[in-house]
């Protein structure tokens, strides 16, 4: 089974159009397919497929948060004093209550606490969950708790349950749309992956973000192609962009996608655009790209 991560070094590229008809095109083709949203911050590869029947889900404990026990507690204040997040408070002089959404697990409370009145426990750090897609292959997906951090844990765990499901199901290649940037949570998407797609845009913030993101697809020694979506914009800086791409970073120029408003309209309708309309010219060109990517792979 192949492993493509679809990735970008800044958001609103497109990233999740391209992931979403890619793996509707190959599903189409007789590829049997597996799909994992690794963006657990703002999950959408499903909205863009049409929504999901859940199949499973579970909660993630990758955190920690200190407890009071406010029988023990006797107003002292000192876990208010020492806190470096700000995430104890004692309102009124009443016992000292935790700032959930502000704790970050350290301990440092609990050390200071003249009567052990505060435990640091797990506590839940987001959901995970697989869901059927209308198109008859299955997506992981999953979602942060507001304020949480590990994130790099969650989308581990999401690939990890992906790849099982995938490998369980016979599958010949598993699609992950990774989030934007080159945080924690990409890193954990590309590490041991097979190929990675980089989608960009032709403008000198996206060429900036695109060479971070090379800098961590190189760190890894993951091969990579690259694909430029809306163009038109400057057909002078799209050439100087794709020689650049092939001479400096050594990727693989997939292709370019030029600027088609039919692509909002998919959005809108929840539908990759390769779908909803076949004929327009977006959908051509990803056509051609995933064609591409087929012959690299297979």
């Amino acid at each position: 089974m192949k492993e493509i991560v679809v990735a970008s070094g800044k958001g609103g590229t497109g990233k999740t159009t391209v992931a979403a008809s890619l793996a509707v095109f190959l599903a189409k083709r007789g590829v049997k397919v597996f799909v994992a949203d690794a963006d657990v911050d703002a999950p959408d590869l499903l909205l863009a497929l049409g929504g999901g029947k859940n199949i499973f889900s579970m909660n993630v404990r990758a955190s920690e948060k200190a407890r009071v026990d406010v029988d023990k507690c006797v107003s002292c204040g000192k876990c208010v004093e020492v806190c470096p997040f700000g995430a104890m408070a004692m309102p009124d002089g009443g016992r000292a209550i935790v700032v959930e959404l502000m704790c970050e697990g350290c301990g440092v409370c609990k050390l200071v606490c003249p009567t052990n009145a505060i435990e640091v426990n797990e506590a839940d750090t987001g959901t995970l969950s697989i869901e059927e897609t209308k198109y008859g292959f299955g997506c992981a997906t999953g979602k942060l708790k507001l304020g949480e951090h590990n994130s790099g844990h969650l989308v581990a765990s999401i690939r990890n349950i992906a790849r099982r499901k995938a490998q369980d199901e016979g599958s010949d290649v598993l699609i992950v749309d990774a989030a934007p940037g080159i945080g924690c949570p990409v890193i954990a998407s590309i590490t041991g992956a097979d190929y990675v797609i980089a989608v960009t845009e032709p403008t000198p913030a996206a060429k900036r973000n695109l060479e971070r993101l090379s800098r961590v697809i190189k760190h890894f020694d993951v091969p990579a192609g690259v694909v430029i979506n809306k163009s038109g914009y400057s057909k002078d800086f799209e050439i100087v962009l794709k020689d650049w791409v092939v001479r400096e970073l050594g990727f693989q120029f997939l292709g370019e996608i030029p600027i088609d408003y039919e692509v909002a309209k998919a959005l809108v309708q929840m539908k990759p655009i390769i779908e909803f309309n076949p004929d327009t010219k977006a959908s051509k060109a990803l056509a051609a790209i995933g064609n591409k990517v087929g012959e690299i792979l297979w």
